[in-house]
């Protein structure tokens, strides 16, 4: 401000010893004098904007019930790859991603022309066999007969009994590999498991499908639940039967945000993250979230007794690659950056483990405490 004082001055001085300047010359210099003291009072002003204060906020503590914010995903309870058991082409797709089906619905067929073929081969096979049968057995009765009257030997009549028995045994055989024959037949039509979506058709009409493919894709719709990985040390704290809050942006009110008391620890824990996975069951018949949405849970946690939390809003933050700072301000309210160590995310706030104190005041728009003069 001094120096746009003096500019002031020069241009008066030199308004006043150059007698020669044309009237041109001194409405120039008047413009630029009243353009000169504009600028005077705009830093003026700025300079009481500065000297107002920072907008800040103080360190907080907690050591009640809080919250902890993660992540993940929708899946679906219920959910299957279907997949083929025998070999041939596809003849039948009845079905595309997206369509509801009931339990029982044909989904695919595979051609089943050969399998057909041999059901009937075995079929017939199975019809000798029990002839055979029949005819053995009334052999055997004839031979038991005339060996109660002592006309023929003992030799003769075992010899009728194991042939009695062979072809009792023969038949079982052809039984057993025509109902074999009959279930490969019906595994060439594939049936929905149970009513649900879905989700994803992987073969078309004349593809190749082989034991093990998988061909389909579905869920159940009506039950849905959410994944989210919890760190090892806060699985203790987690509170039971609290109510805890779901946010899935995805969706459509109002199932945008929901509440569920039902929750599952998985017992093993990722040895590479140190995380448990935690399954939130969601509230059935859900139209509108599908399995694959981003979701956001609040679990409620009991604080560690006798540990106080110091929390500060998140946007007070300062993130520089691995530097993580506040601008702290100080009794004179002037903006210091100071490093931190933080914790968890809970809401706005932002837990902090080390670099401030109870009660110090940090500025809530670092850009502006930067900028602070």
């Amino acid at each position: 401000m001094k120096v746009v004082l003096l500019i002031v001055e020069a241009v008066q001085s030199s308004c006043v010893t150059n007698v020669r300047l044309t009237l041109q010359t001194l409405k120039e210099i008047t413009l630029i004098k009243a353009n000169l003291w504009m600028f005077v009072l705009l830093i003026g002003l700025s300079a009481n904007a500065n000297a107002a204060g920072l907008a800040s906020a103080k360190v907080s503590q907690s050591n009640s019930e809080s919250t902890i914010t993660v992540e993940g995903v929708v899946e679906a309870v219920k959910a299957s790859q279907i997949a083929a058991q025998v070999t041939g082409s596809i003849t039948v797709m009845s079905v595309k991603a997206g369509d509801h089906v009931k339990a029982g619905q044909l989904l695919t067929r595979i051609d089943a022309r050969m399998a057909n073929q041999q059901a009937i081969s075995n079929q017939a096979q199975t019809s000798a066999a029990q002839a055979q049968l029949d005819a053995a057995s009334k052999e055997y009765e004839r031979k038991r007969h005339l060996f109660e009257k002592q006309y023929i030997s003992q030799a003769a009549l075992e010899r009728a009994e194991s042939d009695y028995k062979t072809a009792a045994a023969q038949s079982k055989a052809q039984l057993a590999q025509a109902g074999i024959s009959n279930v490969q037949s019906g595994l060439h039509s594939i049936n929905a498991p149970y009513a649900g979506v879905v989700a994803e058709v992987l073969v078309d009409v004349g593809d190749m499908a082989l034991p093990g493919q998988v061909l389909i894709k579905m869920y159940d719709a009506h039950a849905l639940q959410v994944v989210v990985n919890v760190p090892q040390s806060q699985v203790a704290q987690l509170k039971k039967q609290a109510n805890i809050k779901v946010m899935i942006g995805a969706a459509s009110l109002p199932e945008t945000t929901l509440t569920t008391t039902q929750f599952t620890v998985l017992p093993t824990a990722d040895p590479m993250s140190n995380m448990v996975k935690l399954r939130l069951i969601l509230p059935p018949n859900l139209s509108t979230i599908t399995p694959g949405m981003f979701a956001r849970a609040m679990l409620p946690v009991n604080a560690i007794e006798g540990k106080s939390q110091l929390y500060i809003p998140s946007k007070a933050v300062i993130k520089r690659s691995e530097l993580l700072a506040v601008y702290v301000i100080d009794a004179q309210g002037h903006p210091q950056l100071r490093q931190v160590r933080l914790g968890r995310v809970q809401g706005d706030n932002v837990e902090v483990f080390a670099g401030l104190q109870l009660g110090e005041l940090v500025a809530l728009d670092p850009m502006a405490a930067a900028n602070f003069k």
